[in-house]
């Protein structure tokens, strides 16, 4: 069955109806072309239900037409569809909601009398094809990961990286120009599947400014709070990084407050790590793009063999400063550092607190771009 609609996702549901000012009745009309059953329907997904509602069906005419009626007592997200064929998202900003689909191009619906619905519409097909890109990228970057491909495996992550930034810049866009709550709380539902919690919680936050006190907003805000509270990635943030005194290649002591008044890039990896190994020339191309901007790299390897360790740092030529207390996952520094798989990285600001995690690719450069202005 073809769908449009996309809340495939348990958090979806949390985050897809949004009360702003009082309603009423309403109704939605409009033409079928091409159906291949009889029925239209319509539902409501209320906020934090597991399941729309359904609301009202009706029987297509002979030429397609149809009339579906309901009371909403705010503005919120709804379902129209036809049985056995394609959904099509509605917000009730308007009590006379025009709809015009045709089955076998059901993308290219008109619909009138919503603005908020047209918005939606428009935003969806750049998704649909913003995403498309992106999911390209993933599945090439498989594909590669299974063969020896490494010069060009670091290429298609650096495009997967930026397809990735381009499709998060386009839900926050949309966000931002949103004029309805509900479309802004579903664009947000939508960025749990790309965006990390602490750019969603940038997004969230502006929304309550300017949704101020719309209940759901303030709902998805908490949702939102909650999970970058309890999340081991997001936890580190905005706190000072805990202290790492290990040993260097050399065996001399090293520590990570030696570095305070630089940015340092605190990367976990290991030798044995193909990953880790896969990720190092993005590394060693920030280190070399910015080293003489205050910045620095501490690598802490979660290797047990001194010689496989000093093999690896030759090898991938990374020419910063390393340490080690040869424990693996006995370190005590990974249950300090939050973390369960590698690589993985944190940044360390002048003052010594945590200002990002996992910065991979174009993200790290990103970043770095962003900070070391």
């Amino acid at each position: 069955m073809k769908k449009l609609l996309l809340i495939c996702l348990p958090v979806l549901m949390l985050a897809v109806s949004c009360q702003q000012k009082k309603h009423g009745p309403f109704i939605v009309s409009g033409k079928v072309e091409h159906a291949t059953s009889q029925k239209a329907y319509l539902m409501e997904v209320p906020f934090g239900a597991k399941d729309p509602i359904m609301l009202d069906s009706a029987t297509l005419s002979a030429h397609g037409t149809f009339e579906l009626r309901a009371y909403g007592k705010d503005e919120g997200l709804y379902v129209v569809g036809v049985q056995g064929g394609p959904e099509v998202l509605i917000i009730n900003d308007g009590n006379n909601i025009k709809l015009r689909l045709d089955v076998n191009n059901y993308k290219a619906y008109t619909i009138e009398g919503s603005d908020a619905s047209a918005y939606l519409h428009q935003f969806l097909g750049k998704y649909d094809s913003t995403f498309s890109l992106l999911k390209q990228a993933f599945i090439l970057t498989d594909s590669l990961s299974h063969k020896d491909s490494a010069n060009q495996l670091v290429i298609v992550k650096a495009e997967k990286e930026k397809q990735m930034k381009a499709l998060n810049d386009l839900i926050k866009v949309n966000i931002n120009a949103a004029a309805s709550p509900t479309v802004a709380c579903y664009l947000s539902s939508l960025a749990f599947k790309t965006m990390e919690l602490v750019d969603i919680k940038a997004v969230t936050d502006g929304l309550t400014k300017k949704f101020k006190g719309n209940t759901n907003v303030e709902k998805l805000a908490k949702i939102v709070d909650t999970q970058v509270s309890s999340n081991p990635k997001t936890a580190l943030l905005n706190k000072p990084a805990p202290e790492i005194k290990v040993k260097d290649t050399a065996g001399a002591d090293i520590s990570l407050n030696s570095f305070k008044g630089k940015y340092v890039l605190v990367d976990f990896w290991a030798s044995w790590c193909k990953p880790c190994r896969e990720e190092n020339p993005n590394v060693v191309a920030a280190y070399k793009e910015f080293k003489d901007k205050n910045f620095t790299i501490l690598s802490i390897s979660l290797d047990s063999s001194k010689t496989a360790w000093k093999r690896a740092i030759e090898n991938d030529e990374l020419t910063w400063n390393h340490g080690s207390d040869l424990m693996q996952w006995e370190s005590p520094l990974v249950k300090k550092y939050k973390f369960e798989g590698i690589p993985f990285n944190v940044l360390v600001d002048p003052s010594g607190n945590i200002i990002a995690t996992e910065l991979t690719g174009y993200a790290l450069r990103e970043k770095l771009l962003e900070v070391l202005k």
